[in-house]
């Protein structure tokens, strides 16, 4: 089996940093490859998201393997929404034989919060039975329907989790489904995500997939106040409220806020690594990197 750069990482019990950009909306590559290039020193993969908020862009799979052409590691987001299970295998075929090698399973975001709310929702599949469709290209070499394939795909599945609102047992499923790495929701009480990992640790759930917990970076007091007044599920607490508001420099405090975050999540035993994301602001990640003291980054297991 063709391993990727992520998993032989991994599987080297390296401290992985993974950052998240979504693709452009138009057919220029230019801007998305300026965008990773600004990162690629900074961290072990890119994500790649897929029609995030049911917003139309370039496709994950495009943009992956653009990067991939440039040298650079991607993840390939994969979502339910939009695509039925031809069509997502279609394209898990497609990204092994370009060279896309981690793939990110997800549901995805209904289109009716998106720019096309009147398009029609697929959901043909939900994010288990994705993975456990990739898992079986991959390990059997066949279909959803059981044909035989020639060649079978090369690729590491992924799934997210999300610690705020959900319990191990969810988790425990997605890793029984297939899932060989979690890449978590943002989170921001510490706290809380102590406790989900205890919960993991206790079924053995870190050493079946690796998990790698999410940050967001913030750029402006209201976005904390937005994430805590109106997106529950993500636990923003007081005292970052507080330390966005009182800043004289928000941008500066959001990066000192998501470098603590970092430092403080590797912390919790049997976490892997972090993936960082942004709201248009990727720029941002390489400086929270470097804060958390994770430059440079090591070098690829033999």
């Amino acid at each position: 089996m063709i391993h990727s750069n992520l998993q032989r990482r991994l599987a080297a019990g390296q401290i992985v940093v993974t950052g998240e950009m979504a693709p452009p909306k138009g057919g220029d590559p230019a801007r998305l490859l300026q965008l990773a290039q600004a990162m690629q020193a900074s961290v072990d993969a890119i994500n790649l998201t897929d029609n995030q908020r049911g917003v139309a862009r370039m496709s994950s799979l495009g943009a992956a393997a653009l990067l991939r052409q440039a040298g650079i590691e991607p993840i390939m987001q994969m979502t339910c929404q939009h695509r039925n299970r031809i069509a997502l295998q279609a394209d898990a075929l497609s990204a092994s034989a370009l060279g896309v090698r981690n793939l990110l399973c997800m549901t995805g975001d209904h289109p009716r919060i998106g720019d096309h709310p009147q398009a029609k929702n697929v959901l043909d599949l939900n994010s288990f039975q994705l993975i456990r469709m990739m898992r079986k290209l991959r390990d059997e070499a066949r279909f959803d329907t059981g044909g035989q394939l020639k060649d079978p795909p090369q690729f590491f599945v992924g799934g997210v989790a999300n610690p705020n609102v959900e319990r191990a047992a969810r988790l425990e499923k997605k890793v029984q489904s297939g899932a060989e790495f979690i890449q978590t929701q943002l989170i921001f009480d510490v706290a809380r995500f102590r406790t989900w990992m205890a919960d993991v640790r206790a079924a053995g759930l870190h050493q079946q997939a690796h998990i790698l917990a999410g940050v967001m970076v913030l750029r402006r007091p209201h976005s904390a106040l937005y994430l805590r007044d109106h997106l529950p599920g993500t636990l923003m607490t007081d005292s970052i409220v507080d330390r966005m508001q009182a800043a004289e420099d928000s941008e500066r405090e959001g990066i000192t806020i998501a470098s603590e975050l970092v430092s403080e999540l590797l912390s919790v035993e049997g976490v892997a690594g972090v993936h960082i994301m942004s709201v248009d602001w990727t720029r941002a990640i390489p400086q929270i990197v470097e804060r958390a003291g994770l430059l440079p980054r090591p070098d690829l297991p033999e």
